[in-house]
C-alpha cells in the first residue's frame, strides 16, 4: 500500500494527459455553394486542353492602390475562373480581365473580356482586349479626360487589332485563304465581347467618378449601401419570357454607336464589373446569388485566393467561365 496515496504499488493508474500542442498551422479550404450546387460542382474532373498548355485554369489579384504620401485610395480584387463545362471537356478558359493605372496615377482603367465560346481562339480575342485594350486606354488618358475619350474610335480601333490578330493567326495555323477572309469570317474563329471602366481616383465630395464602356453582355455593377446591387446596364434578360444567349462581339461592329454610361462609386460602396458567367446568375441582384456576393464584398475580401473562391461558387446549371475585377475605395483623411 501506499502510504502517501492510498493506492496499492501494483495497481495501474491512468495517464496523464499530455500537454495540449500547439498546432503551427490553421484554416482550411472549402467551395463556396449558392442553393443547390448541383452534380457537376463535385463530380467535375478539370482536364488541361491539350492544345493551349500556358493558358491557366484560374487567374487572380488583389492589390492596393496608393497615394503619394503611401495612404490608400483603393483595393482592387480580380479573379477569371475556367468554368465547370470547360473544364469537363477539357477546352481552354475563354474570360479575361485586365486593370492598370495611368502613369500619373490619375486614373484606374479596368477591363473584363468574354471569349465567345463558338470560336476556337476566342480566348485570344478576349486577352487582347482585356490586356492590351487597358494599356491603350491608359495611354489615351494621358492627355484625354475621360469625358472626352473618343469610345466609337477606339472601340473600331480594338476591333481591327482582333481582326489582325485573327488574320496572323489563321495564317500561321495554314488557312489559306486568311488574308482575304471577311470580318465575319474571322470572327468564326475569334470573337469576344469586352466591358471598360475608367475610376478617377481623386474623388470629389468623397465619390469617385467612373465612365463605363461595353460592347457584348458583360455587366457592370456598384453594390451600394443596404447590399442594393445597382447595374449600370439593363439587366441581361430582364423580363424576357424566352431567354436569348446570342451577343454582340469584336471584331463585329454594331450599326450604332457605343454610348458610355457615367456613375460614381464611393468608400462602403465597390465598383463590379463581371462576365456573364456571373451576371447570369446574379440576375437582377434580388436573389440568393445578390444576398451572397454582397454579403462576401460589402469590404474588399483578404486577398485574391479569396475573391477567386468567391467568384467559383458552385450553383446548379451555371457552368460558363467566370470573371470579376472589383474596386473598393477607400475613404480619405
Amino acid at each position: 500500500m501506499d502510504t502517501t496515496t492510498g493506492a496499492r504499488a501494483d495497481e495501474v493508474r491512468p495517464p496523464l494527459p499530455e500537454p495540449e500542442r500547439t498546432v503551427p498551422w490553421r484554416g482550411r479550404v472549402e467551395p463556396f455553394v449558392v442553393g443547390d450546387p448541383g452534380r457537376a460542382a463535385s463530380r467535375t474532373v478539370p482536364i488541361p486542353d491539350e492544345d493551349a498548355w500556358d493558358r491557366r485554369d484560374t487567374v487572380l489579384d488583389g492589390v492596393a492602390l496608393l497615394d503619394g504620401a503611401r495612404g490608400r485610395v483603393g483595393e482592387v480584387r480580380a479573379a477569371s475562373v475556367r468554368g465547370l463545362a470547360h473544364r469537363a471537356y477539357g477546352t481552354v478558359r475563354q474570360d479575361e480581365y485586365g486593370f492598370r493605372r495611368t502613369p500619373d496615377g490619375r486614373h484606374l482603367v479596368l477591363a473584363v473580356a468574354d471569349g465567345v465560346s463558338s470560336g476556337r481562339y476566342s480566348h485570344r480575342a478576349a486577352a487582347l482586349l482585356a490586356r492590351r485594350g487597358t494599356e491603350v486606354l491608359a495611354n489615351e488618358l494621358a492627355s484625354t479626360r475621360p469625358a472626352d475619350l473618343r469610345w466609337a474610335e477606339l472601340v473600331r480601333r480594338f476591333a481591327g487589332a482582333v481582326e489582325a490578330r485573327g488574320r496572323r493567326l489563321l495564317a500561321a495555323r495554314g488557312m489559306p485563304t486568311a488574308d482575304s477572309a471577311t470580318v465575319r469570317e474571322i470572327a468564326d474563329h475569334l470573337a469576344s465581347t469586352v466591358l471598360y471602366a475608367v475610376v478617377d481616383l481623386a474623388p470629389v465630395d468623397g465619390a469617385h467618378e467612373v465612365h463605363v464602356l461595353s460592347v457584348g453582355d458583360s455587366s457592370a455593377w456598384v453594390l451600394r449601401a443596404g447590399g442594393r446591387w445597382e447595374p449600370q446596364h439593363p439587366v441581361k434578360n430582364d423580363g424576357a419570357v424566352l431567354h436569348s444567349s446570342s451577343v454582340h462581339a469584336l471584331p463585329l461592329l454594331s450599326s450604332t454607336e457605343p454610348v458610355p454610361v457615367r456613375t460614381t462609386v464611393a468608400p462602403g460602396e465597390v465598383l463590379v464589373l463581371m462576365t456573364d458567367g456571373i451576371g447570369d446568375p446574379l440576375a437582377d441582384g434580388t436573389g440568393d446569388v445578390g444576398r451572397f456576393l454582397s454579403g462576401v464584398w460589402a469590404t474588399p475580401p483578404a486577398s485574391g485566393l479569396e475573391f477567386a473562391a468567391h467568384v467559383g461558387f458552385a450553383r446548379r446549371s451555371f457552368d460558363d467561365d467566370r470573371t470579376a475585377v472589383g474596386f473598393w475605395p477607400v475613404a480619405t483623411a
